[in-house]
């Protein structure tokens, strides 16, 4: 102590008072609290009587140098904001998007497959909207010129529901199918032969009756705007938003499947700066800047520690529950953010329209000692050279650990509705065969719902053919079969390269017919590619993956309720095995 007190010696008092802080040894003395009665009402309200001692206590801890002590009083704020008014839906031609319509429902839905439940919805529908003089002079001409028959409807092969509602409604429905399509086409009236005294009523008719499928399904304007791609098994769209300086910010979203589109869906193309219009008339909403300013206020969440003196937390949050591994780092975080600085973290209210990327250019926050200090990214410094790691940031297309700036709010959903699938398409490798089978488990119904796509395949030769009675050890067998819900896909060569392969569409012969057939895939999404339909390696792990279909219903902020089909894609259940083999010598007994 006394060789500790002649080096205190040599320094100034200034400097002690100044940088150690030690002129008075205060950090020794302690405040013990002495009760006089039994009462203890009083000491537990740990009242103080001199508001001095208050006053010491912050100069004790430094508070009056503002050391990571002051509390946030007010924020400024200024930011630069673009506005994304233009989409691109694959090879399709750029057109004006706007937060009307949902960004899922526009890059998802596809046209409506009329179904013989949905025919029959929509000539009903138009049938109702007749008058009793309309219905009795038009409808045996509707059902002579649109009939509802066999020819006209898939093959409803071990569909029993389809049978049944084929049977109960062919003699007395129409196809409103093709009645929709005069309609669309402009030649329904010459086709019925509607007289020139029922043509007002019937345009007003028909009118309403437009209104009313384009409002109930939601459809791309034409069959051409397609987004899937069948290749990458996902879809694929680009969105702009313009500059002041006449180029454009372009994102891409080359490969979404999940079926929830959010900002990190989206990649900042540097190579591409432009997206055109065919509207060369539009006036475009350029960069906007604002200065806002704000009061922080503090983050409050449950469980979260309290900051007033002598006051005990809630039993919401058991942090004393929390069972982290070394490899939890996530939950590790939360835990330190909860314990440690949950009360250092302000939250400062800034309201951006959808479709908008947002930059800070600046952001000044003022604290109770009057200070000032400039709040910059938790990316930038030279120090954070190394990690770079940040939230929110867009990446930028090839150029590996580059970020965008911008936080991008698109016009995505929060939740929505979601049917039970309409089809399932489940592509498994299998490794002894040296392919990949995409397995139909769900098939469009004739109903309008999905039916078991095993149950509704033929299995004819599925099973192995009895043998005849000898006395041979061993036979020799051709091959075997598979039921007709597995469709094949071949491995074949990239053109250019004698490693790289990519899967292409096969097909199996119908065995036991005389006529040479292939069996074809009875959904939508094995048969809407044209041949040669190939898909990527990369695409179909050795985990497999699963496509499905399913309606989609949402009610968007504008009030109005979207329906629509749209398709996500979830991991495999590992590799499978058909069983198929050929040519082989096998045990008679066995």
């Amino acid at each position: 102590m006394i060789q500790l007190t002649d080096q205190i010696k040599q320094f100034s008092p200034d400097v002690l008072v100044k940088d150690y802080r030690i002129s008075s040894i205060t950090a020794y003395n302690r405040l013990e609290p002495r009760p006089r009665t039994e009462n203890f009402n009083e000491s537990l309200k740990a009242a103080v009587h001199d508001g001095l001692w208050f006053l010491t206590r912050q100069w004790q801890m430094g508070e009056f140098e503002s050391e990571d002590a002051g509390s946030a009083i007010d924020a400024r704020l200024i930011t630069k904001q673009l506005h994304i008014d233009r989409m691109a839906l694959q090879q399709n031609p750029t057109k004006l998007y706007s937060d009307e319509l949902p960004m899922e429902a526009q890059v998802e839905r596809e046209q409506v497959p009329f179904s013989l439940a949905l025919k029959i919805q929509v000539s009903q529908y138009f049938i109702s909207l007749h008058t009793p003089t309309q219905k009795s002079t038009y409808y045996p001409k509707y059902v002579t010129t649109y009939p509802l028959t066999e020819d006209n409807n898939p093959d409803f092969t071990n569909q029993e529901s389809s049978k049944q509602l084929l049977n109960s409604t062919i003699k007395r429905s129409i196809n409103g199918e093709l009645l929709l399509a005069d309609i669309l086409d402009g030649s329904f009236s010459s086709k019925v032969g509607i007289s020139n005294v029922d043509q007002a009523a019937m345009d007003i008719l028909i009118s309403n009756f437009k209104g009313w499928y384009q409002r109930i399904y939601t459809q791309p304007e034409n069959n051409m705007e397609k987004t899937w791609d069948g290749q990458k098994l996902s879809y694929g769209f680009t969105t702009a938003a313009p500059r002041a300086d006449g180029t454009h910010l372009v994102l891409e979203s080359p490969e979404y499947h999940n079926g929830n589109l959010d900002w990190y869906n989206f990649d900042v193309n540097l190579e591409q700066n432009e997206l055109k219009l065919e509207q060369a008339d539009y006036e475009p909403s350029l960069t906007t800047e604002s200065a806002i300013s704000f009061i922080p206020t503090a983050t409050t969440f449950k469980g979260m520690p309290n900051q007033r003196f002598w006051e005990m937390e809630d039993r919401t949050i058991n942090f004393g529950d929390i069972n982290a591994k070394t490899t939890d780092q996530l939950l590790l975080l939360f835990a330190e953010f909860g314990l440690v600085y949950g009360n250092d973290w302000f939250a400062i209210p800034y309201r951006m329209k959808t479709n908008t990327l947002c930059e800070i250019d600046g952001f000044v926050v003022k604290d109770v000692f009057g200070d000032r200090t400039l709040i910059q990214a938790a990316d930038a410094g030279l120090d954070q050279q190394w990690q770079r790691w940040s939230m929110f940031n867009l990446s930028n297309k090839d150029h590996i650990g580059s970020y965008n700036n911008q936080f991008f709010l698109p016009s995505t959903l929060a939740n929505s509705l979601q049917s039970a699938p309409l089809e399932k398409v489940n592509f498994i490798r299998d490794e002894m065969a040296n392919m990949v089978w995409g397995i139909e488990e769900i098939i469009p119904d004739g109903t309008g719902i999905g039916i078991s796509g095993h149950d509704a395949a033929k299995k004819d030769n599925v099973l192995p053919e009895p043998l005849p009675q000898s006395d041979a050890l061993i036979h020799y067998k051709l091959g075997n079969f598979v039921p007709e819900n597995w469709i094949p896909f071949l491995p074949a060569q990239l053109p250019g390269s004698h490693q790289d392969i990519h899967f292409q569409r096969a097909s199996l012969p119908k065995f036991g017919l005389p006529q040479i057939d292939t069996v074809k895939a009875k959904g939508i999404i094995l048969t809407e590619q044209i041949a040669p339909y190939f898909i990527n390696e990369e695409e179909i792990p050795y985990s497999g993956t699963i496509i499905s279909r399913a309606w989609q219903r949402t009610r968007w902020y504008n009030g109005k309720t979207y329906n629509w089909i749209g398709r996500y894609r979830q991991t495999g259940r590992g590799e499978g095995s058909s069983k198929l083999a050929f040519d082989q010598i096998v045990n008679a007994k066995a």
